[in-house]
Parts: structure tokens; C-alpha cells; sequence
């Protein structure tokens, strides 16, 4: 009877622990089911997001290749959420196919016996010739080279040399000089070369400083801008302002033309000259940029890119500077020889040209405290002589009201002539010195008139091909002789 009721209890106690087994199994299946349930939600989610950021970005291509992020120190955390959504790589880095084509050999060689074929030729092993389609005529085919004396060479428009055409007029000067100062002085050459190809192409920066907010001229910056789209890889652009609540719809005007204007990437860092000068130097300035470009970008800068130097008054050559892009893997700082413009193009300074603007691998960048202003001090050549420019600077480029606002808020001294009828320098008699090309330092100096026909290097080339946007910048407005010209 006892062994009846424990055989009776065991079997109670096994069929319960089969019971909570099996409950257990049940409850699991069930966990299993719904978060396989979550789980392919979640995926159907993410595609509905990615499908209609792609939607975005096809409905507004402009917007899907460009790097907008405009950081104020007063409101850090909102805008750099905004940046981390619209952050699309896309620079300039990678043209190559773009910028040369390769030399097609023509196969009908005089193979006269007279003369004994290179072995190049007769194993067909000559390397493949790229040339640099700016600096070359326009043919594909070598039908004039005599390879049975030289290996080819591309065939060079007029000031552009080296065997792909490569080097422009400028840089092959530069070369030179800079090639016998080096001998004289001791001193190590400025670059060092290398052939192009497609795998050895850096990144250049341009790092430009617009100064006070109230003196910008928006067309000279566009054109700063439109000169330079297709070399530079990424911008900076700041400036300091003075009364950000009363600037606010013209910074808003700004960002619009930026974003319509520029398709590589950039960076807008404004400051307040309230917050001191030290968060508007250029040294503050670049650590912002370096850290945006890691943080929001994940694009670290790399010892061998290039930075250049710029202000609101420089406008550099593209020649020069793509000429560094693919073939310098190091450049000691340079500085540029430019064109010294004043009030627009068809004013030159008597002393025709001005130094401005520094480039220089970033791996010097140390040696100037890793503030980008301090590497002008540091370059020893030049980029540009007194024939062939690095660029043109315009001196007060700017409207006449803004440049009596210059004056008054720079405080500068300006030596009036005896004849003036008034100390006060007003809008109307800045009107007068542009019309009659007269310097503003003293009312007396006579500046150099300019004509687009007799003069080489009178505008950069997106000026004169798009007269009609930049026109304040190429025809004086306030000479009545030169507009009648130019409308004849």
C-alpha cells in the first residue's frame, strides 16, 4: 500500500516537471516569434527610410553632392546634427580622367632602313602617354613625332611645356628660378616632382578669410569661388561680424548663394568680434575645420594635401594650382605674385603687382604653430612674376558706400589733395577716383588703364566668360568714356 502511494507521487511529480517543461518550450517559441516578428519591422523600417532619402536626393541633385555645415560658436550642437545629415563626399580629388586623355600612336612609323628602330618600339613596350588636355592641341594621334629619334611627346599649345603639357607658363618659370636661387643660396628646392597618374593626386584645402562681415562683396567672392570649383576639394570660409542681430538676413542671402554656388564641399565658421579676437584668428578657424572634417566627414587630413591662404582680396590662378595637385608630392611654402587691381580690373597699380596668399603641404603647417596666416612668413619663393601672374588682387573691390564704411571703421588716415572742398570723403567723391582712376590713399595717384583686348592677364576667365554676372568687377561704371566704349 506504502509503495503504491510513492510509485503514485513520483509519477504526479514527473508529470508536473513535463508540464513547466513543456511551458517553458512554449514561451520561448513564442519570445522566438516576436522578436523575429521585431526584427524584420525593423528592416522594413530602415528601407522606408533609406528609399525616401534617396528620393530627396534625386528631387534635388545640387543638394546631394556638397558638404553644408555653418557652425556658430553660440549654437554648436542643433547645426552639427543638421550637417551630419547633409555630409556627402564629393571633391575634386579624382579627375584625372577628367584633366588628360591618353596619346593614341600612330602605327604608320617610317621604318626605312636607313635608321634602326628603338627597342621601346620594336618590342612595343613604350609606356602608355598621357597628356594634360588643357596644355595640349587638340588631336589624339601623333602623325608629325619622328619616334625614330625621341620617345613621344605630346604636342603643346603655346606657353604650356614638359613632355604631357603639363606645366603652364607660370609654373615653368617658377621652375627655373627657383631652380638657379636654390644652387646660389644653398637652400632646398621649394618642390619636389613626380609624373602624374591617377593614384598619387592629393586634396587641396582653401582656406579663405573674409574679414569683417560689412565689407564682403558678394560678386568678388563668387568669384573667388567660380575660379577655383573644379581645383579645390574643400572650403573654408569665415568671417567675423560686429552685430549679428543685424546681419542676420544677409548671412541667410549668403548661405543660399553658397549652397546654389558651390558643388564641392565646404565649411562657413563665423565669429562674433565680441567674443574676442582669439576665436576669430585663423589658427581657431582650422581647428574647427580639422575637427569637422573628422567628426562629420570622416575625412582626416593627410601630411602631403595642400592648404592655401587666402583673403577677400586674392584670387589665384587654377593652373598653377592644379600643376601642384599632380605633381608635387612636397611643397615649401609659396607665396604668390598677383596682380595688383584696384576698384575692379581695368585699374592697375602703378607698381603692378602685390604679394598675397600662401600654399604649402600641411606637413609644414607645424612649423608655423599650425596657424595657416603664419606660413607667409615662412615662404622664401614665388609663384608669379612681373609678366606672368599667380592671380590678380583686387584693392577695394567694393561699392562706394562700403568703401566710406571701410575707412570710417578702420580708422586709416587718407591724405586729401588741397583742391578737395571738403575733409569729408563721401560716397560721391569715392564715385569721382573710380571714374577717373585716381588712388584713394592721396586723390592724386593716377592708376593704369585696362582694356580686355590689349591685356593678356586681365580678368580671370570666368569673369570675361559670364561678363553679364561680374560686369561691375570688368567695366568701370563711374567713367562715362568706358561705358560708352564697351556699349559701342
Amino acid at each position: 500500500m506504502a509503495r503504491s502511494m510513492g510509485l503514485n507521487q513520483t509519477a504526479a511529480s514527473g508529470n508536473s516537471r513535463r508540464a513547466i517543461t513543456k511551458k517553458l518550450v512554449l514561451w520561448s517559441v513564442l519570445i522566438v516569434q516576436v522578436g523575429f516578428i521585431g526584427c524584420i519591422w525593423l528592416l522594413q523600417m530602415n528601407r522606408s527610410q533609406l528609399l525616401q532619402q534617396q528620393n530627396g536626393s534625386a528631387a534635388d541633385p545640387q543638394e546631394s553632392g556638397r558638404v553644408h555645415f555653418v557652425r556658430n560658436a553660440r549654437n554648436t550642437k542643433k547645426q552639427g546634427q543638421q550637417v551630419q545629415q547633409h555630409c556627402v563626399q564629393r571633391d575634386n580629388i579624382n579627375r584625372y580622367q577628367e584633366d588628360f586623355y591618353q596619346m593614341i600612336s600612330d602605327n604608320r612609323l617610317n621604318r626605312s632602313a636607313d635608321y634602326a628602330l628603338p627597342a621601346y618600339i620594336e618590342l612595343e613596350l613604350a609606356p602608355a602617354l598621357w597628356c594634360y588636355k588643357e596644355g595640349t592641341v587638340n588631336e589624339t594621334t601623333t602623325r608629325d613625332r619622328d619616334y625614330l629619334m625621341a620617345q613621344p611627346q605630346c604636342n603643346c599649345e603655346s606657353s604650356w611645356h614638359g613632355r604631357d603639357c603639363g606645366q603652364p607658363e607660370i609654373i615653368w618659370r617658377a621652375l627655373m628660378t627657383h631652380s638657379r636661387a636654390s644652387k646660389r643660396g644653398g637652400h632646398e628646392a621649394p618642390l619636389k616632382l613626380h609624373e602624374a597618374n591617377p593614384t598619387s593626386i592629393k586634396r587641396l584645402y582653401y582656406m579663405l578669410s573674409l574679414g569683417d562681415w560689412e565689407h564682403i562683396n558678394v560678386e568678388l567672392l563668387q568669384l573667388q569661388l567660380r575660379t577655383l570649383i573644379e581645383v579645390v576639394d574643400f572650403f573654408l570660409i569665415y568671417y567675423y561680424e560686429r552685430d549679428s542681430s543685424k546681419d542676420q538676413l544677409k548671412e541667410r542671402r549668403l548661405q543660399r548663394q553658397l549652397n546654389s554656388l558651390l558643388s564641392s564641399n565646404y565649411v562657413l565658421y563665423q565669429c562674433s568680434k565680441a567674443t574676442g579676437q582669439q576665436n576669430c584668428s585663423g589658427a581657431a578657424a582650422f581647428a574647427h575645420f580639422r575637427q569637422q572634417l573628422w567628426s562629420l566627414c570622416s575625412v582626416q587630413l593627410q601630411a602631403t594635401d595642400l592648404l592655401l591662404v587666402g583673403n577677400r582680396e586674392s584670387i589665384f590662378a587654377p593652373t598653377a594650382l592644379k600643376f601642384l595637385k599632380y605633381y608635387a608630392t612636397d611643397v615649401l611654402p609659396l607665396r604668390f605674385r598677383l596682380k595688383h587691381n584696384v576698384y575692379g580690373f581695368y585699374w592697375q597699380h602703378g607698381q603692378r603687382t602685390r604679394l598675397s596668399g600662401v600654399i604649402s603641404s600641411l606637413v609644414h603647417l607645424h612649423a608655423a604653430q599650425l596657424d595657416p596666416q603664419h606660413l607667409e612668413k615662412h615662404a622664401i619663393y614665388t609663384v608669379g612674376d612681373l609678366n606672368h601672374y599667380g592671380g590678380w588682387s583686387c584693392e577695394l573691390c567694393m561699392s562706394p558706400e562700403q568703401i566710406v564704411n571701410w575707412l570710417q571703421q578702420s580708422g586709416i588716415k587718407v591724405q586729401l589733395p588741397n583742391r578737395t572742398r571738403s575733409a569729408r570723403i563721401d560716397a560721391n567723391y569715392v564715385q569721382q577716383l573710380i571714374g577717373a582712376g585716381v588712388l584713394l590713399e592721396d586723390g592724386s595717384t593716377q592708376l593704369l588703364r585696362l582694356r580686355p583686348q590689349s591685356e593678356k592677364y586681365f580678368a580671370p576667365d570666368v569673369a570675361q566668360q559670364h561678363s553679364n554676372q561680374f560686369g561691375q568687377l570688368l567695366y568701370n561704371l563711374y567713367d562715362v568714356n568706358d561705358v560708352q566704349e564697351d556699349d559701342d
